[in-house]
C-alpha cells in the first residue's frame, strides 16, 4: 500500500468514529447504517383465539420469506395478481396443513386446517382485501388458520407448533379472550405454550326464555285395570244370575280381581286432556316477546361450533324444511366475506314487530318484523364488527306445547 493509500484509510478510519469542527460547527460522522436483522414478529406472528366451544389459531408469515421456504427459485414480482396468489396459497396448504395442534385440558381435540389466504397489510392491521384484487409484494402477508372445537371451558388451552422453519426460532403469540388479550411465545426448543384460562373465559350464554303455551290439567286412564275390572263384574253377575257358586267363595275371587287389577294398572295408560291451550295472538307487544327470544336462539345455536349441536339447538325454535334452510342463511350471514372463513358471534340483539295477523295455515300467527343482529370476531389480532339488518314476514305455530317458527320469508337484508 503507497504512502497516500495508507493516509488516505487512516483519515476515513479517523473520520467515521472521531468528532470534529467545520467553520464553527460541530459534526459527528457516525459509521453507515446496516440494515437490521427481521425480527420474529416481522417475519411471523400468531394469534389465539379462545372462545366457548372453539378455539381458533391464525398466524401470519412474511409472504417473502414464506415462498422461500416452499422453494421457489425465482423471487416474487412486486405485485402478486389473483393467479400467482392462488399458486402460493395451494402450495402453503399442502406444506402446512399439519403444523399445529391443540389440546384441552391433556384432551387432544380433533380440529382442522381451514385455508391459506393472501392478506393485505401488517398484523393487527389488515385490510380487506377483495377476490382477485392484486397486492404489492411489500403490503403482502400470507395467512394461515386451524379450528378447533373444545369444550365450552377448558381449565388451561395448549398449542403444539410444529412449523418451525428456516431462520426462525420463535413465533411471537398473542391469546385473545372476550376484550382481552395475553402476550406468549412459542419457541423452536419448546414448540408448545399453554394458556391457563382461570376463569377468564367468558361462559356460553343460556339460551332465551321463549313464553310457554299453557296445558290443560291431564287425565290417566289404565285402560288394562278397567277392562280386567269390568270383565270381573260381568263374570260375578253371571255367576250370581246363575245362581252359581264361586269356587271357593267370593272372598278369593275378590282378592284375584283387586290383585289383577293392581298389576295391569301401569299398562297401556291413556291420556286425556294436557293439550296446550293455544291462545290468539293479535297484540304486537306479545308477539314481540314470543319472536325475540325464538330469532336470538337462532343466533345463539351458532356460539357452538359441531355441525350437529347447532341442530340440536336450533331445533329448539325452529320446525320442518325451515331448519336447513335457516343454518345454511344464517352460518352464511355470520361468515366473514373472501377465503378466510371466520364465524361472527352475535352479543346485541333487537326486534320490531310491525303487524300481527292469523297465521295462513294452521294455528299460530304471522309477524310483519325487522331484527337487528350486531357482533363482532377478532381476526389477523383486531376486531371485525358487523350488523344487520332483516325486515321478514315470520309465522310462528304451536308444536307440542312450545311456540316454533314454522316460515320466514325475507324481503329485506341489509348490512349497516
Amino acid at each position: 500500500m503507497t504512502h497516500f493509500a495508507w493516509k488516505k484509510t487512516a483519515l476515513l478510519a479517523w473520520m467515521t468514529f472521531t468528532t470534529f469542527v467545520v467553520e464553527g460547527q460541530t459534526l459527528t460522522v457516525s459509521p453507515p447504517a446496516q440494515p437490521a436483522a427481521p425480527t420474529a414478529e416481522k417475519i411471523a406472528q400468531s394469534y389465539l383465539y379462545a372462545e366457548p366451544y372453539q378455539a381458533r389459531f391464525e398466524v401470519l408469515f412474511d409472504v417473502t420469506r414464506f415462498s422461500q421456504w416452499l422453494g421457489e427459485k425465482e423471487s416474487l414480482p412486486p405485485e402478486l395478481d389473483a393467479a400467482t396468489q392462488k399458486s402460493l396459497c395451494e402450495k402453503a396448504a399442502s406444506l402446512a396443513t399439519n403444523w399445529c395442534r391443540l389440546n384441552t385440558g391433556g384432551t387432544s381435540q380433533s380440529g382442522h386446517f381451514i385455508g391459506a389466504s393472501i392478506i393485505k397489510g401488517k398484523p393487527a392491521a389488515t385490510l380487506p382485501l377483495a377476490e382477485g384484487e392484486a397486492v404489492a409484494t411489500t403490503e403482502a402477508m400470507l395467512g394461515l388458520i386451524w379450528e378447533f372445537p373444545t369444550p365450552p371451558a377448558p381449565d388451561h388451552v395448549t398449542v403444539e407448533w410444529s412449523g418451525f422453519q428456516d431462520g426462525v426460532e420463535t413465533l411471537p403469540l398473542r391469546v385473545f379472550f372476550g376484550s382481552q388479550s395475553e402476550v406468549m411465545e412459542i419457541n423452536r426448543g419448546f414448540p408448545r405454550a399453554t394458556w391457563k384460562t382461570q376463569g377468564r373465559l367468558a361462559m356460553p350464554r343460556p339460551l332465551a326464555e321463549v313464553p310457554a303455551l299453557s296445558v290443560t290439567q291431564s287425565i290417566s286412564l289404565p285402560l288394562v285395570s278397567i277392562i280386567w275390572g269390568i270383565l270381573g263384574l260381568i263374570f260375578y253377575a253371571f255367576v250370581r244370575i246363575r245362581e252359581h257358586h264361586l269356587p271357593g267363595g267370593s272372598l278369593p275371587f275378590l282378592f284375584t280381581w283387586i290383585f289383577g287389577a293392581v298389576l295391569s294398572w301401569p299398562l297401556l295408560n291413556i291420556q286425556i286432556g294436557g293439550n296446550p291451550e293455544i291462545p290468539a295472538i293479535t297484540d304486537k307487544a306479545v308477539a314481540e316477546k314470543i319472536i325475540t327470544p325464538l330469532l336470538r336462539n337462532v343466533y345463539r345455536a351458532f356460539d357452538h361450533r359441531v355441525e350437529s349441536e347447532i341442530y340440536d339447538v336450533l331445533a329448539l325454535s325452529v320446525e320442518g324444511e325451515l331448519l336447513r334452510k335457516l343454518y345454511l342463511e344464517t352460518i352464511s350471514a355470520l361468515t366473514l366475506e373472501g377465503r378466510e372463513g371466520t364465524r361472527v358471534t352475535i352479543s346485541e340483539f333487537s326486534t320490531d314487530v310491525f303487524k300481527v295477523s292469523a297465521a295462513k295455515r294452521g294455528t299460530g300467527f304471522l309477524t310483519d318484523c325487522q331484527w337487528t343482529a350486531m357482533g363482532s370476531v377478532g381476526h389477523w389480532g383486531h376486531a371485525h364488527t358487523r350488523v344487520n339488518r332483516y325486515t321478514a314476514s315470520v309465522t310462528i305455530s304451536p308444536v307440542g306445547t312450545a311456540w316454533k317458527i314454522t316460515d320466514l320469508e325475507v324481503s329485506e337484508a341489509r348490512r349497516l
